[in-house]
């Protein structure tokens, strides 16, 4: 658990990953120790098709979860945690019956790696109570696979009307280097499922693979604060040209993004001199 400069708990979890359960490499058991030994606050287990169940393992939450897949017109990995009950989907069902399906059953409907699975900004564009979607997800490069970062595809579907909470994940099977190396840092008054699904809701998420940062508005600015120290902050929007996109220089704590009538969204993201990287959520100015 961190704290901020306001004195707000933000906690550090891995809302997908997979266990001999389906097809991972370790057991839950085992997976679970490795990410109390990682220091993480929560975990979800979301196997494939297996839907688990939530608890605490050794003061970690333990969040219920599940991931749902599917070819039909395109490839689509739904991930599902929070659940109350099972949701009611099969095989054969679209990525839009799993979003209902999991919304039903109480849990959080995160559309899982968009530009590993090619996504087409419009077809997302047109799905309904999308809760999340992953803009890093840490198995989807190299050594094992290839378009880990998914943040270009996002914007595009920004355009046109996608609306999301973006969240990070190892989404590990291997158990490699993989491991750890895309999570969420979530703000939240306590750790309990209600809580960290609430906020998680919300949007008080930073997706990460290794840089602590936040971020407000104030006055007219989307502003930036990177406790550490960083390379750069960059800022992506709507507008095809900022002379703002990017504050660098020396060692970057602040950085800020004037909030013009043009701008229809923006958000940002802070990359560290070991290219460890954060994600803010979007902000509309105009909402």
């Amino acid at each position: 658990m961190l704290l901020d400069r306001d004195g707000s708990k933000w906690y550090k979890g891995n809302l997908h990953t997979h266990t001999t359960e389906s097809d991972g490499a370790k057991t839950p058991d085992e997976v679970k120790r490795i990410y109390k030994s990682l220091g993480f606050d929560f975990l979800a287990l979301t196997d494939h098709w297996r839907v688990s169940e939530a608890g605490v393992y050794d003061g970690m939450l333990v969040l219920s979860g599940v991931e749902y897949d599917c070819i039909t017109d395109g490839c689509y990995h739904v991930v599902g945690y929070g659940m109350k009950e099972k949701p009611e989907v099969k095989r054969g069902d679209g990525p839009q019956e799993f979003i209902d399906g999991i919304k039903r059953a109480g849990g959080i409907a995160t559309l899982a790696h968009p530009a590993w699975s090619l996504q087409r900004p419009d077809k997302m564009a047109e799905l309904k109570g999308v809760d999340c979607t992953e803009i890093y997800n840490s198995v989807s490069g190299y050594p094992y696979s290839a378009r880990p970062y998914s943040g270009t595809i996002i914007d595009t579907a920004a355009l046109l009307g996608f609306r999301a909470v973006l969240t990070a994940a190892d989404d590990t099977h291997f158990y490699g280097d993989e491991v750890g190396r895309g999570f969420v840092y979530v703000k939240a008054a306590e750790l309990t499922e209600d809580a960290i699904c609430a906020a998680i809701k919300k949007g008080d998420v930073i997706a990460s693979n290794g840089l602590f940062i936040t971020a407000r508005v104030e006055g007219n600015c989307f502003r930036v604060y990177c406790p550490e120290g960083c390379k750069y902050v960059q800022f992506f929007s709507n507008l095809y040209y900022s002379p703002y996109t990017t504050v660098t220089g020396g060692t970057v704590y602040e950085a800020s993004f004037p909030l013009s009538d043009k701008v229809s969204f923006v958000r940002a993201e802070a990359v560290g001199f070991d290219g460890k990287t954060a994600y803010t959520q979007y902000f509309y100015p105009h909402a």
